[in-house]
């Protein structure tokens, strides 16, 4: 029982580097400053370009796997992102912090591929789908953390702020010393030669559903601080704290995903999407931190709550669908930048773009009661 729990804490630890991805999310205004004659979608890049290299290393981490073990990939994943990700503390270049924001990125995918494959190997039943929650509950304490501790260190210089990533080093040390070696994952397909191409249609219909969601929930995570500043509510450290609130949803999400799914049933899905929809709907009317606090405390919530839904309800494909999955998740936090550029087509007003994603929502939302009710042969 010792050594399970133990386990489970090296496991949940890796959260401190792979959600750590949006830290320093609070550190674009500051950069905006220092950065004139560089474009706004490019500082906003720095925070969204780890989703794109981790997505390409959740592509090559089974064959990496297969040739290193699971266990050493993360601890390769590990490293990559503690030294890539504290780097740009001596850099001045935005195009060398950005390379280095890339490499983050991919160790951050080596970890987290892995590790829901470590989770779906040790755990079964209603033990794996707690661990997946929390997960979710680890990655938004962890997020939570890391982005008060990148707020304060933003007091000093935005450079200084990416101190914060020296947790990948201690989080290196206990996967070194408490997971145990686990080589390659064989894992048996459910499918029937009659059910392939149908089963192969679900997974890419989650992936396609994973990709808009968090392509939605992500401009909120990107922009939230631009949002305070366009309504005036500039207060120092107020982007860091919006990312903070963001993740203190999370946390709670994580801790009562179980619960929530199992009272909920098929209603689970669109009501994670309709929680995403009413965060956005209050943050596009705040009018004070307050309001904007909870805003992103009610996006991070519905956000969290929807991931592990999803991730979850592919794990019967084995790493395949792990892999689909993390690539379509991965692919939706890259493009949410670009995302934002498309709503400016339509107004430079962000409260209005707001309105315009919470609406994003509340089409998942209907599609999401379809899919969910499908899946669970409601």
């Amino acid at each position: 029982m010792k050594n399970n729990l133990i386990l489970k804490i090296a496991l949940l630890s890796c959260c401190f580097v792979t959600a750590s991805v949006n830290a320093v999310a609070g550190n674009i205004p500051a950069m905006a400053e220092a950065f004139p004659e560089v474009p706004l979608s490019l500082i906003e890049l720095l925070t969204t370009i780890p989703s794109l290299l981790s997505m390409t290393a959740v592509l090559f981490s089974s064959k990496i796997a297969s040739s290193l073990g699971y266990k050493k990939t993360v601890l390769a994943g590990c490293l990559l992102s503690a030294v890539s990700g504290t780097l740009p503390l001596l850099l001045k270049n935005v195009y060398l912090i950005l390379f280095c924001r890339a490499i983050f990125g991919f160790g951050c995918g080596l970890i987290s591929s892995s590790l829901l494959i470590l989770i779906v190997y040790f755990f079964q039943g209603e033990e794996r789908s707690r661990m997946i929650g929390l997960q979710g509950s680890a990655g938004g304490l962890a997020s939570m953390i890391t982005a008060f501790i990148a707020g304060r260190l933003l007091v000093f210089g935005w450079n200084i702020s990416f101190l914060v990533y020296l947790f990948g080093f201690m989080v290196f040390l206990l996967v070194l010393f408490f997971i145990p070696h686990v080589g390659s994952i064989r894992t048996s397909s459910a499918n029937t030669d009659n059910s392939l191409i149908k089963s192969k249609t679900s997974l890419y219909a989650t992936g396609i559903l994973m990709f808009i969601a968090v392509l939605s929930a992500t401009l909120f995570v990107i922009k939230c601080a631009s949002l305070a500043t366009e309504k005036n509510i500039t207060a120092e450290g107020t982007g860091s704290l919006l990312v903070m609130c963001i993740s203190g949803g999370s946390l709670i999400a994580g801790m009562i995903y179980g619960t929530m799914k199992q009272k909920l049933k098929f209603l689970s899905l669109p009501v994670f999407f309709l929680i995403c929809a009413a965060g956005f709907f209050l943050a596009s009317v705040s009018h004070n931190i307050v309001l904007l606090a909870i805003a992103s405390f009610i996006l991070g919530f519905g956000y969290l709550a929807f991931v592990p839904y999803l991730q979850e309800s592919v794990s019967a494909f084995g790493t395949s669908g792990t892999t689909v999955i993390l690539v379509f998740q991965g692919l939706g936090a890259f493009a949410a930048p670009y995302l934002g550029t498309a709503l400016e087509l339509f107004t430079s007003n962000l409260s209005g773009q707001f309105i315009a994603t919470g609406g994003i929502f509340l089409i998942l939302m209907v599609l999401g009661f379809f899919f969910a009710k499908k899946e669970q042969g409601a």
